[in-house]
């Protein structure tokens, strides 16, 4: 049973990942966390960032919210619950991050429904999906519109896109976060991992256009000195809409 191999999974992890690495639980335990990367993933299940990345405890900072978004800075800050806003800023402010990863994926639950509209999407009667997958409703919009007449499935495929390059300008909107990059202390990564082939695209702001991964050397979407006028949504759009962005 799923649950019953949550518990039989950490009983293995105690007996073995855990007493096979004591040195790493003591430095974690004694000096505290100090990841150099956030990751800003969806909650789906099958993308776990650890997983996708084999990395070890204390490797990465993760925020998993639907679809990966990250909603534009309120400012100034009111007295609302920001989880995802609170979260950054914690990676940001206090661990001192000094790469931030927005990682989307394919067949997005979240980013279907958003396409697809409350009204005819299965999760109309839902509370709370369709006010938080407006974090990304103007790329939706646009791209509804600039893909007109082509398959759902490009017009999904480049919202999820376009979604996580929304998510990274919404980044911009935190004074702290725009200080660190234009100071050179902070790395912006726009990051999509297509599950149906296994295969990572990082957006490449030079070519305008996610691009898949074949080593380590990949250029960050924003940097120090990095105009964001090159990668706004609604270039990847228009890039999409005479053939898939991928």
């Amino acid at each position: 049973m799923p649950f019953e191999r949550l518990l039989k999974g950490f009983t293995e992890f105690r007996l073995g990942y855990y007493r096979e690495h004591p040195e790493l639980f003591e430095k974690l335990a004694t000096e505290g966390q100090s990841p150099e990367v956030l990751v800003i993933g969806c909650s789906d299940a099958r993308v776990d960032p650890g997983i996708l990345t084999r990395t070890r405890p204390g490797d990465i900072f993760t925020v998993r919210n639907i679809s990966a978004m990250v909603p534009p800075a309120q400012i100034p800050p009111d007295e609302r619950q920001h989880g995802t806003s609170a979260a950054i800023e914690y990676a940001v402010r206090g661990l001192e991050v000094g790469h931030i990863v927005v990682l989307g994926h394919a067949l997005c639950g979240g980013i279907a429904a958003l396409v697809d509209g409350e009204r005819s999407s299965a999760y109309a009667s839902y509370d709370y999906l369709s006010t938080w997958t407006a974090v990304a409703q103007e790329v939706r919009d646009l791209a509804v519109r600039q893909l007109a007449g082509k398959p759902r499935e490009q017009v999904v495929r480049t919202v999820e896109q376009a979604a996580v390059l929304n998510s990274v300008v919404n980044l911009m909107s935190f004074p702290w976060i725009a200080d660190r990059v234009a100071a050179g202390k902070l790395r912006l990564h726009a990051w999509w991992f297509n599950l149906v082939e296994g295969q990572l695209y990082a957006f490449n702001p030079a070519t305008v256009r996610f691009e898949s991964v074949e080593g380590v050397d990949v250029a960050p979407t924003v940097a120090k000195d990095t105009s964001l006028s090159s990668i706004k949504p609604e270039r990847l759009i228009a890039v999409a809409a005479g053939k898939p962005a991928f």
